[in-house]
């Protein structure tokens, strides 16, 4: 729990080294789309921090298409997975255990900063927006990306559920105080003089049943449901599972989900 006189933290992945690959993988030839679409964007050779690198889910296959990629992560363990999987003749990457708000980095050193997923475990993401500006040289691009499903859709509307459970317990479900979301680190973005264009690529479908939706919670998958502590957390999923019968119908009900992957690429005119 995250008392108002706390300070926020930013949410390290050590516990989610060995599984995160498995758990928020593209499927086949997706994750290839998404990195050539990636690497036109970057420009051939550039010079790329990767901002939470974790696993090298994005940064891998960027480096084996001739990108120089240097990572950041807070997650040793993360870091430790990608050279563990870098795939024979990939280069290894230079790797730094650092906070984005604070990167150990000199200024104007980078043609682009790749960063996917991780905003919205940072808590002090101003700062790393403002670290991410400086360490770009004046012409240099911010490449963000995300998974895209309809907001109406019984896996989003799950999760969204759960942290408004967890939350009217007091509990935080991400960094506590500032938590943001895409929306909010794009417009900090345009207020910062950026100008943005974006496009999707790979489109895919998943089929899956209300429980092994309610099963990813369960399994504490996702970094919402980490701060909860153990004797909170049955009550929770109970309340979880009573609202989404309520919902639904059968827990055993299944439903196909429309996904989408949306690269956004920031620059400074």
């Amino acid at each position: 729990m995250i008392g108002p006189m706390e300070t926020p933290k930013s949410i390290p992945f050590d516990r989610a080294a060995g599984t995160y690959d498995e758990t928020r993988g593209f499927p086949p030839g997706v994750g290839d789309l998404v990195a050539d679409s990636a690497a036109t964007a970057l420009g051939p050779g550039a010079r790329v921090l990767d901002v939470g690198i974790g696993t090298g889910r994005i940064a891998k296959p960027l480096i084996a298409r001739g990108l120089a990629v240097t990572g950041v992560d807070l997650s040793p363990k993360m870091m430790h997975r990608l050279l563990e999987t870098l795939p024979p003749g990939v280069p290894r990457p230079p790797l730094v255990e650092a906070d984005a708000a604070w990167l150990p980095l000199a200024s104007g050193t980078f043609e682009a900063v790749l960063s996917v997923h991780v905003f919205h475990l940072i808590a002090h993401w101003q700062a790393a927006l403002e670290e991410i500006r400086r360490a770009l040289k004046p012409d240099g691009i911010f490449l963000t990306g995300y998974e895209w499903k309809p907001p109406d859709s019984p896996g989003t509307r799950l999760l969204d559920k759960w942290r408004n459970l967890v939350q009217a317990r007091g509990l935080a479900t991400h960094a506590g105080p500032g938590t943001r979301d895409f929306d909010d680190v794009k417009a900090a973005l345009l207020a910062m003089g950026a100008v943005l264009d974006e496009w999707p690529v790979g489109e895919w479908e998943t089929t899956r049943t209300l429980a092994r939706h309610i099963e990813t919670i369960e399994h504490r998958t996702w970094s919402s449901t980490w701060n909860v502590p153990d004797d909170f957390f049955p009550q929770c999923l109970a309340e979880l599972r009573a609202w989404t019968v309520n919902e639904y119908g059968s827990l055993e009900r299944e439903f196909t989900t429309p996904h989408k992957f949306i690269w956004q690429r920031f620059h400074w005119p």
